[in-house]
């Protein structure tokens, strides 16, 4: 049977406390329980040797009288009830048989035959239907000249109990409450305490600090526990380390798969990349087709990080190897599309878009294969898109891909920007969005290539105001000469 809910909920300190004390209340009430029963048992037993003893003397006394003056020895009844004192003997009443007689104290109006019956049956334990038998404690003495009864109420001896047992409780709750205390102080030092080292530990741990280590824990399975932490703690950051050496050599890779300085008569070429991870699912390429033709591309993989980085790198080799067959950007969209839907896990889609510069016949080709249209400013004209696109790639094996021209313009700047520039956030969840790209574009219209950049890094760093890029963000500046 599953616990509680709410059992299970609380700090295992609360719940020894609860266990413990649940135990201790039990065993220390029915403790109570019986002692209060057996202490009214004794009680009765003493009243009543105490009410024989008294019977005694009372016999003795009307011995000492007359014993056939029946007056003498009723006087001496009243006489005697006259001097108890009702507080301390409540009930108390004295019935003799004297000489064939029954005889009653007189002076407290408990006198009657019932009264006598119960206490003579009382006294010889008779049974008997009579609730005022149950109402009274009887002590008896008999002798030759007759029998002597004395009674008291049984709740006075009951009152006396209760009285007692009240006592007993308060010394109960305060001995309970010191050693709940003692016991809860117990339980924060040996459990709670380092149970809270522990969780501050694994916390730590979690938290990415590896180095962080348990000690001197209160017991042996608590030092268990702590050591199987640290061994943890120590086989993750060995993990790390090695994770840690194998992502900068990957990060080392992908940027020497990226083109080195780009260094092309006619035009100037510059760019930014920031990956979200240690590597990043962004290409760019800059390959140069021939004396008067550049290939520029930018890519963009689903996601980030190592699967990401992995297909960024086949989608290096399908460009080089189908701009090594056409030089045309659609076909080789059409070329890439059907290697990248071979070789790349179904559903890992890529963008892609290719600028083919001709500086002979002064003109710009273009395909697009779903990524973010590229942005164009042509001297003092407002900043244009190249919207032709297809569909992305990785999604039909078949997809044909369509290319666009524009005409070469004097002082001509091409941004190609992935995703991770135009979804940039802000601490208010705004987007960095195309508008801004295009301002920051036309706020720099005389800017080189490498300065453009440049203030693209700051415009974004300024945006994001120190929140953390959530995707790769790649940025590539032609300037056309």
């Amino acid at each position: 049977m599953k616990s509680p809910k709410i059992w299970r909920q609380l700090p295992l300190s609360r719940q020894l406390l609860i266990a413990v004390n649940s135990v201790l209340l039990v065993v220390v009430t029915l403790f109570v329980v019986i002692d209060h029963r057996l202490r009214i048992v004794r009680h009765v037993d003493q009243a009543r040797v105490a009410l024989s003893e008294e019977a005694k003397t009372l016999y003795e006394a009307a011995v000492a009288l007359d014993g056939s003056e029946t007056r003498a020895v009723q006087k001496l009844v009243d006489d005697v009830c006259a001097r108890m004192n009702t507080m301390d003997s409540p009930g108390h009443h004295i019935a003799l048989q004297w000489q064939g007689e029954l005889l009653q104290a007189n002076l407290h109006g408990r006198a009657s035959p019932e009264m006598i019956d119960a206490m003579i049956a009382s006294a010889k334990d008779v049974a008997m239907r009579q609730p005022m038998k149950q109402s009274i404690v009887v002590g008896s003495f008999a002798g030759p000249a007759g029998a002597v009864y004395v009674s008291e109420k049984r709740s006075n001896l009951i009152s006396s109990a209760r009285e007692e047992l009240l006592r007993q409780l308060s010394a109960v709750v305060i001995a309970g409450a010191v050693a709940t205390a003692v016991v809860n102080l117990m339980l924060y030092l040996v459990v709670t305490k380092p149970m809270r080292k522990l969780v501050a530990s694994l916390k730590s741990v979690g938290e990415g600090n590896l180095d962080s280590r348990t000690q001197n824990l209160s017991c042996r399975e608590l030092r268990y526990l702590g050591d199987q932490i640290n061994v943890m703690a120590e086989r993750l950051e060995s993990s790390d380390r090695d994770r840690r050496l194998h992502m900068a050599k990957a990060r080392e890779i992908q940027q020497n798969l990226r083109p080195d300085v780009i260094q092309i008569p006619q035009l100037r070429i510059d760019s930014s990349f920031e990956p979200a991870d240690d590597v990043g699912g962004d290409y760019y390429d800059v390959i140069a087709l021939n004396d008067s033709q550049v290939l520029i591309c930018l890519a963009d993989v689903a996601g980030h990080g190592v699967p990401a980085a992995m297909a960024a790198t086949l989608l290096k080799a399908f460009v080089c190897e189908a701009a090594k067959v056409t030089i045309e950007p659609s076909e080789i969209l059409c070329r890439v599309n059907r290697q990248y839907c071979e070789y790349v896990v179904s559903g890992h889609f890529a963008t892609m878009v290719l600028v083919r510069i001709d500086l002979v016949e002064r003109r710009v080709v273009y395909a697009n294969a779903g990524h973010e249209w590229p942005f164009v400013h042509r001297g003092g004209l407002p900043v244009e898109r190249l919207e032709a696109g297809d569909l992305l790639l990785g999604v039909e094996v078949d997809t044909e891909y369509e290319q666009a021209a524009i005409p070469i313009r004097p002082g001509m700047k091409i941004v190609l920007v992935s995703d991770g520039v135009t979804e940039a956030f802000n601490p208010s969840e705004e987007q960095f969005g195309t508008q801004r790209v295009e301002q920051v574009i036309a706020s720099g219209m005389n800017d080189h290539a490498n300065e453009l950049t440049k203030r693209f890094e700051d415009s974004l760093n300024d945006f994001r105001s120190g929140r953390a890029a959530f995707d790769d963000t790649t940025l590539l500046v032609v300037e056309i000469l």
